[in-house]
């Protein structure tokens, strides 16, 4: 069996937009760092099997040999198949990208597009860690979990424990 190489491109609408993610809010950082991360691990293996199971399961036919990822957060990544290349065209909000999914939909010219530069190991070092460190929402929950017990909760929601 013959092994094909798949080369990892992108377009230059989809380099721009994943920098301003980057450049942009808490959420959107994390998940700029989240698609460098599958672009990564892709261009080691194009096959990799994390960033596999990042793929979504619903839309991907509505385009002839389209590949879509979660990003979490409402994100997605959409990538189009094209001879020996995996083409990265879109990065955004998951209703933005249905919207690019139905105005594509017909598009089956050559894609212009240049391979990502390749990402460098303590690169992906600081973006792992960033992943996993995820957003700082996770400290101001647990103080107010910690603020707030079942006495409190129950004066909030009064209306709902009340059986009468």
């Amino acid at each position: 069996m013959e092994k094909v190489s798949l080369e990892i491109h992108q377009t230059r609408k989809f380099a721009k937009r994943l920098v301003a993610m980057a450049k942009a809010g808490k959420h959107e950082r994390i998940v700029a760092e989240r698609a460098r991360q599958i672009l990564a691990d892709l261009q080691t293996h194009p096959r990799h099997e994390e960033a596999e199971c990042k793929r979504t399961r619903h839309g991907e036919l509505r385009l002839n040999d389209c590949r879509k990822y979660d990003l979490s957060c409402g994100y997605r990544l959409i990538a189009l198949k094209r001879d020996s290349r995996l083409i990265f065209t879109y990065i955004g909000s998951h209703d933005d990208g249905q919207r690019w999914i139905e105005n594509n939909r017909d598009y089956q010219d050559e894609i212009k597009s240049v391979p990502v530069p390749l990402i460098k190991a303590e690169e992906r070092r600081q973006s792992e860690a960033v992943i996993e460190t995820g957003p700082d929402d996770d400290e101001y929950e647990e103080q107010l979990k910690v603020e707030i017990d079942e006495r409190v909760l129950r004066e909030i929601f009064s209306g709902l424990c009340n059986n009468g």
